[in-house]
C-alpha cells in the first residue's frame, strides 16, 4: 500500500470497518470538509470524530471525485481491494512530486503541450503503483511500459511515456540510481504524404474562407497546426515573402516561405475579417486564436469530402510540403531550416517518401511485358 510520510494534519486518512463502510478522518480544513459533505449518505460520528461513507460504489466514486485535489493516505490495503477506484487518489508525497515535475518542466522551458503530456503520463503511471513513489525501482517502470505495449499503445506513445517518467524520476526528483533505463525501440514508420492533386482536392472541399486559408498556409509554409493558429498580422512579410514563426517547437523562432498564392488567399480573407491580434480568431473573440482541435475537425471533414482514403492528419500537410519541395529539387538543408528541425537526420526521413527517383525506375514486370509485345 502506498504510504504517506506527511503527518495526519496535512492529509485526509481513509480506513475501513468490517461492514465495508469507509472511515474518513480529516483535519479541520473547510474546503476538505465541504468535499466530504458532497458525498451522498455520509454521516458524522460524534463519538469517534470521523466521517463514515457508505460502502457503495456510487458513494465511493463521488468521494474519489471530491478528493481528487486533496492529499490522501489509505491506511488499509483491504480498502483498495474492495474499491479499486481509490487507487487514483494521490498522497501528499505524490502531489509534491508532481509539483516538482511541473516546476522543473517550466524551468527547463518545455512547451505547454509537452508539460501537459508529461504530467498526464506521470498521473496515469501513479494510478498503477501499489508501492510508495520513493520505493520505485527500474523494474517497476519497465513493467509499466511493457503493459502499455500490451495495451497496443503506439511506439511514439510508449517512448513519450518513457521520456516523461525518466525526466520525472531523474531530473525532477533526483533519483540518479534510475538513470540506466532501456528506451523502447521506436517503430520506423514513414510519414503519410498527400500528392499535389490530393492537396488541391482537399482545399477545394473546404468552403469556409478562413478555414481554407489557414489550411493553405499550413501546407504552403510547412507549419505545425499550433504555429498556424497563433499567427499574427505582424508575422507576415509579403515583401520578403516570409512568415515569422515565433516560439515554435522547442521555443525556437524561425522564418519560412510565404507562398504568393496563399498570401493572395490571406488578403481576400482579411478584407472580410477584422484582425485585432490573431489572424485566425476563434469563437471566444478576436483576441483568442482558433483552437488546434477545431482545425483538426475541419481537416477530418474535408479529407472525407475530398474522397482521400489515406490516414492523413493536419500534420500530413507539413510532411507533404517537405516532400514536394524535395521532389522539386530543393536542397535538404533549406528544407531543414524551413521546418525548424534541429537535426538534419529528422529531415532526412523525407528522402524515403520522395518518389522523384522511384518514378524513373521501370518495374521488371513492365519491362517484361514491353519485351513480349515487341517480340509479337
Amino acid at each position: 500500500m502506498k504510504a504517506n510520510v506527511y503527518s495526519s494534519s496535512q492529509c485526509i486518512i481513509l480506513d475501513c470497518v468490517e461492514n465495508g463502510d469507509v472511515i474518513v478522518t480529516t483535519p479541520y480544513v473547510e474546503k476538505w470538509i465541504e468535499a466530504i459533505r458532497s458525498v451522498p449518505g455520509r454521516k458524522w460520528d460524534t463519538t469517534s470524530k470521523y466521517w463514515v461513507i457508505p460502502g457503495k460504489k456510487s458513494a465511493i466514486l463521488v468521494l474519489c471525485h471530491a478528493l481528487q485535489d486533496i492529499p490522501v493516505e489509505i491506511k488499509s490495503p483491504q480498502l483498495v481491494e474492495w474499491f479499486p477506484e481509490l487507487i487514483q487518489l494521490q498522497s501528499g508525497d505524490e502531489k509534491a512530486a508532481l509539483q516538482k515535475l511541473s516546476d522543473m518542466l517550466k524551468m527547463k522551458g518545455y512547451s505547454v503541450k509537452t508539460q501537459k503530456a508529461y504530467i498526464g503520463h506521470a498521473e496515469r503511471y501513479l494510478r498503477t503503483l501499489s508501492i510508495p513513489l520513493k520505493d520505485v525501482e527500474s523494474q517497476h517502470i519497465r513493467a509499466y511500459l511493457l503493459n502499455l505495449y500490451e495495451e497496443s499503445r503506439s511506439s511514439s506513445y510508449v517512448n513519450q511515456a518513457f521520456s516523461a517518467l525518466r525526466f520525472w524520476h531523474v531530473t525532477a526528483l533526483g533519483h540518479s540510481d534510475l538513470k540506466q533505463w532501456i528506451r523502447p525501440k521506436r517503430q520506423k514508420k514513414l510519414p503519410v504524404v498527400l500528392s499535389p492533386g490530393e492537396v488541391a482536392r482537399l482545399l477545394k472541399a473546404i468552403q469556409h474562407v478562413k478555414h481554407r486559408t489557414l489550411i493553405a498556409l499550413i501546407y504552403s509554409s510547412g507549419l505545425r497546426v499550433g504555429e498556424a493558429v497563433r499567427l499574427t498580422k505582424q508575422d507576415i512579410d509579403p515583401e520578403r515573402r516570409t512568415i515569422h514563426v515565433r516560439q515554435g517547437k522547442g521555443g525556437k523562432d524561425r522564418f519560412t516561405v510565404l507562398s504568393s498564392a496563399a498570401y493572395s488567399m490571406l488578403q481576400t480573407y482579411m478584407d472580410t475579417q477584422p484582425i485585432v491580434q490573431y489572424l485566425f480568431p476563434g469563437g471566444k473573440g478576436l483576441d483568442h486564436h482558433l483552437t488546434e482541435r477545431s482545425i483538426q475537425h475541419v481537416f477530418e471533414k474535408a479529407i472525407r469530402k475530398a474522397g482521400i482514403l489515406k490516414p492523413a492528419t493536419v500534420h500530413t500537410l507539413r510532411h507533404s510540403f517537405a516532400t514536394h519541395l524535395l521532389e522539386n529539387g530543393t536542397d535538404l538543408r533549406y528544407i531543414q531550416e524551413l521546418l525548424g528541425h534541429a537535426s538534419s537526420k529528422t529531415t532526412e526521413i523525407y528522402t524515403h517518401v520522395s518518389i522523384k527517383d522511384i518514378r524513373r525506375i521501370q518495374s521488371p514486370l513492365d519491362r517484361m511485358i514491353t519485351g513480349v509485345e515487341e517480340d509479337e
